[in-house]
């Protein structure tokens, strides 16, 4: 028992917390508080790698920036390793080294976080990024709109599932794709983009 309540004043520790919070009840926590407890848990099993989903997306930003901070402190000194899922490009950024977009659970895009911000290629990646607010209302950008019918995410059909609503779609978008590089580290779901890529290279 000694062992074990030890190892839990370790881990609350670890994550910010301290021993009076080891006999509170659910209630008394604070959100902030219990996304601590959960990481806890997740580093209970002295894990190498961690599936974080959503981790801070009930929580308001002040949170957020205290909870991110926490798994980037922890990463580096447990050489941890993360797989972060979320819908909230600012958080993508701030925590990631790569990025991998994806569109009805199809993979579109994967490269180096600063890069894929600074030169989105995928045409879902173009508009994703171009959606992302601005503080400054006079600051020049072009949001890309996405029009047309959403593919079914049940029962898609084949080829490219951004196919419909894609203004560079043609015929050829409906044939499977694949997942190809078109540069070290930058991988893209599209053969437009790819033989674009292509066409650089032997220049």
């Amino acid at each position: 028992k000694k062992e074990r309540d030890d190892r839990i004043l370790e881990l609350l520790s670890l994550v910010g917390l301290n021993s009076e919070h080891a006999s509170r009840y659910a209630h008394e926590f604070s959100g902030g508080q219990r996304q601590r407890i959960g990481i806890a848990r997740a580093l209970a099993m002295k894990p190498e790698f961690i599936v974080c989903d959503e981790p801070v997306s009930a929580l308001d930003v002040s949170i957020q920036a205290q909870i991110l901070n926490l798994l980037l402190d922890l990463q580096e000194e447990r050489q941890l390793s993360y797989i972060f899922i979320t819908h909230d490009l600012s958080v993508v950024k701030y925590i990631s080294n790569n990025i991998l977009v994806m569109y009805l659970g199809q993979m579109v895009e994967l490269e180096p976080s600063d890069e894929l911000f600074a030169n989105p290629t995928h045409p879902y990646t173009e508009a994703l990024l171009s959606a992302i607010p601005v503080a400054d209302i006079h600051a020049p950008r072009q949001r890309v709109k996405m029009e047309g019918e959403l593919n079914s995410p049940i029962d898609p059909k084949p080829g490219c599932r951004f196919m419909s609503r894609c203004p560079y779609a043609t015929a050829r978008c409906a044939e499977p794709q694949i997942f190809r590089d078109i540069s070290p580290n930058h991988q893209v779901t599209c053969w437009m983009r790819q033989e674009e890529a292509a066409k650089r290279q032997s220049v």
